[in-house]
């Protein structure tokens, strides 16, 4: 009878145990924080997390936050130095033609903010984006662009990510992001294919200096 009882008191405990230890891995799981960015709602409502992942481990900057600071202003890119493409990983290194970006009418209520973009010394400008939102906090920020335009004839829908910290003397270690997010029938591929990433930096000392002109 003795045997018995300590029998039971055993398989009683083994029994305790092996819920405090299944409630403990759970709450352990549950735990675990998410890996989400905190976006203003219109940056949010067309940039996924998993869209930011994607970008950063391409080498991408994203500067999240809803107290972005104020960018406005016309900055110089020089020398622009491409350090990720993953459809043509010998443009690494390469040298492209230098912008200059203006930033102008940044409201941070509705977080959006006018973009103009051209080539130095050529004076291409860019197509106008469609939408063009801010976020950030501090001193670094994100400009978050969608572009519909024709390229080589073929009608494509594009990202610009374009990041940075404002600093004396114009923007430290900016940084301009394509994302081809999709194109239109292109039998000959004279476009880069939907889902390219190529990530474009401000050579040394990476900063993106204040011009008076654009």
């Amino acid at each position: 009878m003795e045997m018995l009882r300590n029998s039971i008191q055993k398989l009683i405990i083994l029994a305790i145990f092996a819920v405090v230890f299944s409630s403990c891995k759970k709450d352990d799981t549950t735990a675990l924080p998410a890996n989400t960015d905190v976006l203003p709602a219109p940056v949010s409502d067309f940039v996924s997390q998993s869209m930011i992942d994607s970008l950063r481990s391409a080498g991408a900057t994203i500067n999240t936050g809803v107290t972005p600071p104020v960018a406005n202003g016309i900055y110089l890119q020089t020398h622009d130095s491409c350090i990720y493409d993953n459809n043509n990983p010998a443009s690494v290194g390469a040298l492209f033609s230098d912008y200059k970006f203006k930033f102008s009418n940044q409201n941070n209520t509705a977080f959006t903010v006018d973009v103009a973009q051209k080539t130095v010394p050529g004076g291409a400008i860019s197509s106008t984006p469609v939408y063009s939102f801010i976020s950030g906090s501090g001193n670094k920020f994100s400009i978050f662009i969608i572009r519909t335009t024709t390229l080589n004839g073929t009608h494509v829908q594009q990202y610009n990510v374009l990041s940075g910290t404002v600093a004396a003397g114009g923007i430290q270690d900016f940084q301009n992001t394509l994302y081809m997010r999709s194109k239109e029938n292109d039998p000959t591929n004279t476009v880069v294919p939907a889902g390219t990433i190529r990530v474009f930096v401000t050579g040394a000392p990476g900063l993106a200096t204040t011009s008076s002109t654009f």
